[in-house]
């Protein structure tokens, strides 16, 4: 569950902090990224396992992370993109 979300403003990055069920446990090198249920749905974070040994632990950093793909944005690329090539279906 994330529990706080802040900007860091020196990298202008979030910063998101979230509380994980003891009874799940994930390594060091775990990827976080941002997910979506459905087309239009609630967004989630999502967590993949690496392989480390260590867990994380209270306080520890997910390093690895993938922004959310923004719907607006992939379909605005495409139209350009068609737009830019003639729109011909070659």
């Amino acid at each position: 569950r994330v529990t706080g979300i802040t900007l860091n403003t020196e990298r202008y990055e979030a910063d998101v902090t979230m509380s994980i069920d003891k009874r799940y446990q994930f390594p060091k090198d775990t990827f976080a990224n941002i997910r979506t249920s459905g087309l239009l749905g609630e967004q989630y974070i999502g967590l993949l396992p690496g392989g480390e040994d260590a867990m994380l632990k209270d306080g520890d950093e997910v390093k690895k992370t993938q922004s959310a793909m923004v719907l607006e944005d992939m379909v605005g690329k495409f139209l350009y993109d068609k737009a830019a090539s003639g729109g011909d279906a070659k």
